[in-house]
């Protein structure tokens, strides 16, 4: 396995695995406007794709045999967006290791926290990776999320 930066280029890749895996693992627990709201804002939205393209959000991907097997995006606001595994690659630790990659990068700019806002599914993997929630479940447009952050000092390297 291998992590690089994905190219803004080369983000559609990136935004497929992200719709894939969320169809699978996040929108049961959505609504259909919430599901609607995610593929128009972020797989369709030129917004999000905008970031890319400016340098404002950045795209890593970890590739498995050749295959991009899951991404992780965070804003230059060290805001994550999306962090989507494929379900064959689960339990693999490739989400940690792209945590791991943007995390020692953060550090290295002094950042103090990392934020997101976690699907209901994904809060498990978030706290075990030393997230905690900074607010109660909310919703946007359908969409489901537990604010969440992270600490960065030296316990998570």
């Amino acid at each position: 396995m291998y992590i690089i930066r994905v190219t803004p280029e080369n983000i559609e890749e990136g935004l497929e695995v992200i719709w894939e895996v969320f169809q699978e693992f996040v929108a049961p627990d959505y609504t259909q406007d919430g599901i609607d709201c995610f593929y128009s804002e972020f797989i369709k939205g030129e917004k999000f794709r905008k970031k890319f393209a400016d340098g404002t959000e950045v795209m890593y991907g970890a590739y498995v045999d050749g295959e991009l097997a899951g991404v992780l995006s965070i804003s230059d606001l060290n805001t994550v967006s999306c962090v989507f595994v494929k379900g064959k690659y689960h339990r693999m630790g490739i989400g940690r290791k792209l945590f791991d990659i943007v995390i020692k990068e953060l550090k290295e700019t002094d950042a103090a926290e990392i934020k997101l806002n976690a699907s209901p599914y994904a809060v498990p993997f978030y706290h075990a990776m030393g997230f905690h929630d900074t607010g109660a479940e909310s919703s946007y447009k359908g969409i489901v999320y537990i604010p969440m952050k992270l600490v960065l000092d030296k316990e998570n390297t």
